[in-house]
């Protein structure tokens, strides 16, 4: 199960598929390394993906883990 969403993170449905067992995924992955590409396309430098994911999850007010 993954929801594409970026705030908040943790939505209802993720919420409920998790408690019924399902894996899931939050849309903050898809979000960072979007930004991730596109600041390499602009500027030609490689940027830290792992700390913008870890930045946006600050932001979003949410730090989830897929399971």
């Amino acid at each position: 199960m993954a929801e594409v969403v970026y705030r908040p993170l943790e939505t209802e449905l993720l919420r409920t598929a998790r408690a019924l067992g399902c894996a899931v995924l939050d849309g903050g992955g898809m979000a960072a390394f979007q930004a991730v590409d596109a600041f390499r396309l602009f500027t030609g430098r490689e940027p830290d993906g792992a700390r913008m994911l870890a930045d946006l999850a600050e932001l979003a007010g949410a730090v989830t883990a897929p399971k």
